[in-house]
């Protein structure tokens, strides 16, 4: 029970803050385990993840309170294996590209970052499904235009198959009459 007291002051940090907040409030914070460090990392690089989707070495490093490249790396390979982050990283221009990010606490003050992007993901979707009826509705005139000039097209067969039909007795008697006159 003391060792929950003890912990309790740690639970903003790991709810909402970063890794540099803690740094800020150490002296009155109980000593992170290595677990919780690299825990805290973690989502400090998701919390960051959120506002952007290019993600500098340099910045990581300040907020993730670690000293070189390789460490870092280490923490955002975690970060993957632990299905919390989904990126490509850039070693050679030191940077890392979010493709996504699991679900993560959101802040008061970026509930407005929340509602704007998930307002241009609906508008966007609305957007797009708009072409989509569009296209739909085009392609749709388009067949039935097709299927009419088909349908007309092989009423045009039909007529001239029976015109020939019908023509044809009139052309076998008067090509048996020309055989007789050249005969």
């Amino acid at each position: 029970s003391s060792g929950i007291n003890a912990e309790w002051p740690l639970r903003p940090g790991f709810s909402h803050g970063k890794y540099s907040n803690y740094v800020e409030k150490a002296a009155s914070l109980p000593e992170l385990s290595e677990t919780q460090a690299t825990k805290l990392r973690i989502l400090t690089i998701l919390r960051m993840s959120i506002n952007k989707r290019v993600l500098k070495y340099s910045d990581m490093l300040a907020e993730t309170g670690l000293n070189n490249s390789r460490d870092l790396e280490q923490v955002i390979i975690q970060s993957i294996q632990h299905n919390v982050l989904d990126c490509r990283i850039d070693e050679a221009n030191e940077q890392v590209f979010v493709n996504q990010i699991s679900g993560y606490n959101v802040t008061v003050d970026q509930q407005d970052y929340l509602l704007n992007a998930l307002s241009q993901w609906s508008e966007s979707c609305r957007s797009t499904t708009e072409k989509m009826q569009n296209d739909v509705d085009i392609a749709t005139n388009k067949l039935k235009t097709n299927m009419q000039e088909t349908a007309d097209f092989q009423r045009s067969v039909e007529a001239a198959k029976a015109s020939v039909k019908k023509e044809k007795p009139v052309r076998e008697a008067s090509s048996a009459k020309s055989r007789k006159r050249l005969a």
